[in-house]
């Protein structure tokens, strides 16, 4: 009889498994993070309860008891804190999360029936970075892209200052040049003077010859 009595829990040794993921995460102060686990069983099994717990000494964080085909919704155990249970994984939600809220947190599954069986998971290390941090990197970047669209704005103004400089030199030339027809007005042809007006008349006297007297 006390052969049979130790037999048995060997038997069901290893039957309980719950492993965690991912094994590290990260999240900005008073944002939120999700911490999963899974159950393996390896028999058939018809309650059990799900603790989360903080490094060693914490006591428990959010606790509930689950069947294996009922999905429980978010269950709240603290305002910040909430337990969600989807076969075979359950999810510990943390909402606003502290710089006090870093550490290792894992999660521990004891089977209540048929037997008692408990198993932990490897842990999951929560590292939790202030706004402060978060704010100077994002200054950087927006610092950063300030300064590159200072300079393109920059750059954008000078290179239109000088074609507006190249137009306007260009139209100084165009006014300033005149064409060769335009540049020396034409002369008008001087009216005859006396002298030529004689001796035109004369000529062409000598070419009709003496004028001819008037018949009486």
């Amino acid at each position: 009889m006390w052969g049979l009595r130790i037999l048995i829990p060997l038997l069901g040794a290893g039957a309980l498994q719950v492993s965690q993921d991912p094994g590290e995460a990260r999240v900005t102060a008073g944002d939120g993070v999700a911490l999963g686990c899974r159950v393996l069983m390896a028999e058939p099994w018809d309650v059990l309860r799900l603790e989360w717990v903080k490094d060693a000494g914490h006591g428990v964080l959010c606790a509930a008891r689950l069947c294996p085909t009922a999905l429980a919704l978010p269950v709240p155990c603290t305002p910040r804190l909430h337990l969600a249970w989807h076969p075979p994984r359950a999810t510990l939600s943390l909402r606003q999360a502290q710089e006090d809220d870093a550490g290792r947190y894992f999660c521990r599954v004891t089977l209540e029936i048929p037997r008692h069986d408990t198993a932990t998971g490897n842990g999951t290390l929560l590292s939790v970075s202030t706004a402060v941090d978060g704010g100077h990197q994002a200054g950087l970047v927006w610092g950063l892209v300030g300064a590159l669209g200072g300079t393109a704005l920059l750059m954008g103004l000078a290179l239109l200052g000088h074609r507006r400089w190249r137009r306007n030199s260009d139209t100084g030339i165009y006014l300033n040049v005149l064409p060769p027809s335009a540049q020396a007005p034409k002369k008008l042809p001087q009216p005859p003077t006396v002298m030529e007006n004689s001796t035109y008349q004369g000529g062409l006297q000598r070419l009709l010859g003496p004028p001819t007297p008037p018949q009486p």
